[in-house]
């Protein structure tokens, strides 16, 4: 096992500088800064460890595709998923008529969903801090004016992150402030995407390699939604946890949810804790929480008390509001006839529909191949399907699906979707009987999102007409959750928002959020790459001004 674990017991009896809930890409990036100056930090992470080191862990492909046979039983199959850094929680969409529940593909232990994700770390658009102006008409949206921050107080913490993530790329033509941050190159692109680049450049656009945090390996497939077996992929464990504990004397406790905080009217008192069959109270001077834009709402909503009568630092009512996810469709595109993508290659980034006549709408990137596999495992090994049914319907099916949709270049096309406050995080009114964290999701597409995609879809399909293409609405599912945030926005003022513009919950002295939670808008980019900087930001804050008094 890594250097660094701890028991339970033993993590109970320290005061520790720090305790982080969570070990993603915001937890691991602020750990790592916090124990590299010598804070006595604790990781506490509900899902289990991954790291080096770590037995029965799934790697090089997705669990449903490499231990098929596991669906026979909900508790074989959870374990799998908890094996592969894959969450387990049980998510209930109560958006529409009926309730429909979930089991969302996002991350779940060291390296959170960052240990999944497909390694785009871009920064920000310049324009993407004052975000409101960019809407003609955004209705009953939050959206600010202004992030409390700027990209230049950001982008010294962008330049540290790249670094520490070994970020490689080309900068987008489309931006000036690009071509200074200086990247190193990325590898040529690949045969499978060169086509569609040229395509592209000859009609006027300007693709780019995205800026990936890879190292390119030999023979490296840039694994996305499964844990890199090589490993060529810089996550929030591999740059974070990792070295914060193998090199700098923090601890991990895995496998420990987080039920509730213990506060008084301005300080978080106990972390209290269900690791495996023992529940913990855990101490700290500081509390950061990085458990996801959904977990970290809920956390708080759960510890409602005398004191806290709507959640733990929840005076203005936002702790869950203005849940924001991007609005993702996938378009399966063939450029030349006869042509087969049968390689995982994420390469290509075009933002000439980022701002577009007056309007906002997001980006488009390259995503792989359309595996022939993995999608029907994924669909059909689900707990609850007979065995027989199951073979001959994949038997079936895959002849169908292979002739309509292998083969093809997946493009992602990634629209901004704005806060509103009906969309939001609640706790589930289900007990846990399982272990299994449970809660509620409110979210619906207003009038602004549903018009905006429509012009996106339209005018990116214009540019692909010459093709053949086949799009996959995905954009209004709400299973649809890979760049979950916003619930726990930060902003100056106290009425409006939940954090300062130094991500210290306005109302509690020593509790901080590190997470996407934080976003006042989605952005139409990837968001790790801002996390990771905004956490760095957030250490050295701790560092200078609340540990130095």
């Amino acid at each position: 096992m890594p250097d660094g674990n701890v028991t339970g017991r033993d993590a109970e009896r320290i005061e520790w500088d720090v305790i982080v809930v969570g070990a993603g890409m915001g937890g691991g990036m602020l750990g790592h800064r916090l124990a590299r100056a010598g804070r006595r930090v604790l990781f506490v992470e509900k899902g289990r460890s991954t790291l080096p080191g770590t037995s029965g862990t799934i790697r090089s492909a997705m669990p449903e595709v490499a231990e098929p046979q596991a669906s026979r039983s909900k508790k074989t199959y959870y374990d799998t998923l908890a094996r592969a850094g894959r969450s387990t929680d049980e998510i209930t969409d109560i958006s529409g008529r009926s309730p429909k529940r979930f089991v969302p593909f996002i991350g779940s232990g060291t390296g959170g969903s960052s240990a999944l994700y497909g390694m785009v770390c871009e920064r920000f658009f310049v324009d993407d801090f004052t975000p409101r102006q960019h809407f003609t008409d955004p209705g009953e949206s939050t959206v600010p004016e202004s992030w409390p921050i700027s990209y230049d107080q950001l982008a010294p913490w962008y330049a540290e992150a790249e670094k520490l993530l070994g970020v490689r790329g080309q900068p987008d033509p489309l931006r000036p402030e690009a071509a200074d941050v200086g990247l190193p190159p990325a590898p040529p692109f690949s045969p499978d995407n060169q086509p569609l680049v040229n395509y592209l450049a000859g009609r006027g656009l300007h693709p780019y390699h995205l800026p990936m945090a890879c190292d390119y390996t030999d023979d490296c497939p840039t694994c996305q939604a499964y844990l890199c077996p090589k490993p060529c992929k810089y996550d929030g464990a591999r740059s974070g946890v990792l070295p914060a504990v193998t090199e700098h004397g923090a601890h991990l406790l895995a496998e420990c949810r987080v039920v509730r905080l213990e506060s008084d009217r301005r300080r978080v008192q106990r972390v209290i804790c269900q690791h495996r069959s023992d529940m913990l109270a855990l101490r700290a001077k500081v509390v950061v929480l990085a458990a996801g834009a959904l977990a970290t709402p809920l956390l708080l909503l759960n510890s409602r008390d005398g004191t806290w009568s709507r959640g733990l630092a929840n005076g203005s009512d936002m702790v869950g509001r203005n849940l924001m996810r991007h609005v993702m469709d996938w378009i399966a595109v063939w450029p030349q006839r006869g042509w087969k993508i049968t390689a995982e290659n994420k390469e290509i980034g075009l933002n000439d529909f980022y701002f577009m006549d007056g309007e906002k709408y997001g980006t488009v990137q390259s995503a792989g191949s359309m595996s022939s596999l993995a999608p029907l495992d994924m669909m059909m090994n689900q707990p609850g399907l007979a065995p027989s049914v199951l073979r001959m319907t994949r038997a079936a099916a895959r002849p169908i699906y292979n002739q309509f949709t292998g083969g093809g270049l997946v493009l992602a096309a990634i629209m901004e979707d704005l806060p509103y406050s009906d969309n939001r995080v609640l706790p589930s009114d289900r007990p846990s009987v399982d272990g299994r964290q449970r809660l509620r999701l409110q979210y619906r597409l207003h009038p602004n999102e549903i018009d905006r995609r429509t012009v996106f879809l339209r005018r990116l399909k214009e540019v692909l007409q010459p093709f053949r293409t086949l799009t996959l609405r995905t954009g209004a599912n709400n299973a649809t959750l890979g760049h979950v945030c916003g619930t726990c926005r930060f902003g100056t003022d106290p009425a409006t928002s939940v954090l300062d513009p130094q991500n210290r919950a306005h109302e509690v002295d020593n509790l901080y959020v590190v997470d996407a939670s934080f976003f006042p808008s989605s952005t139409g980019l990837n968001p790790s790459l801002t996390i990771a900087a905004n956490a760095l930001r957030v250490a050295e804050h701790l560092n200078t001004a609340h540990f130095a008094t």
